[in-house]
């Protein structure tokens, strides 16, 4: 029974891979890509407001892994710089004393992301193809770290910076769609540009409000324009 299972699954993987080989084309695509984007949290706490988006950029390596002619599994890894801002009510302890008011927070992300994603091409038109691309993204925190405004409801303000880590979880699930286009360069080479879309899928906070002892709740999400070249 496994040996017909393998020869199925290599017929199969055959079958797939064969048009592009039949071409003269490699079945697989290498390449680099850089993204600025704009990022945003979404929190689901009771008291809590996203305040915005902010500015951040990707860095990745590419991989598009061809089993038909306009077919590929796209995967690789990204440097992932994404950046938030929020606000809500807790309290602080200023010089011994506890104190309520608003908290105005700017976060700063890193992840290293693992993209699996299937991408669809057209046929080419002159030198151009178009794409459209949908999958899923494992992303694992490296660093955070957090810009804080505290404004008491009596007193001045205070400002405080520090890592976050023990405040996010450490995986950040996402489905990702994007759509773009390539053109080609030679007969191996290509540059393309395309937009991309992340929905988070799980909460990337892990702490609790001090005031009102709910767990903190957001998604991040974020929107980039990538620009990279194949070989």
């Amino acid at each position: 029974m496994k040996k017909n299972v393998a020869l199925f699954a290599s017929i199969l993987i055959f079958s797939l891979c064969g048009p592009a080989f039949s071409q003269g084309r490699l079945p697989v695509k290498l390449g680099l890509k850089v993204s600025p984007n704009l990022a945003w949290l979404n929190p689901g706490t009771k008291g809590y407001s996203n305040d915005g988006t902010r500015m951040g950029a990707t860095i990745g390596f590419v991989s598009d892994i061809y089993f038909a002619e306009n077919y590929a599994f796209s995967t690789g890894f990204n440097f992932q710089y994404l950046n938030g801002k929020m606000k809500y009510q807790d309290e602080r302890k200023i010089d011994t004393v506890l104190k309520n008011g608003e908290i105005n927070r700017k976060y700063n992300f890193l992840y290293i992301e693992i993209p699996m994603m299937i991408k669809m091409k057209t046929n080419s038109f002159g030198k151009i193809s178009f794409y459209g691309q949908i999958g899923l993204g494992t992303g694992f925190r490296v660093k955070s770290t957090v810009k804080e405004h505290f404004v008491p409801a009596t007193g001045g303000a205070v400002d405080e910076q520090y890592d976050f880590n023990g405040g996010t979880t450490l995986i950040r699930e996402s489905i990702l769609i994007g759509i773009g286009c390539e053109y080609k360069l030679d007969e191996s080479s290509r540059i393309f540009v395309g937009f991309d879309y992340s929905n988070s899928l799980n909460n990337v906070f892990s702490e609790k409000n001090f005031k009102s002892g709910l767990n903190e709740k957001s998604m991040l999400n974020f929107a980039e324009l990538t620009v990279g070249i194949l070989f």
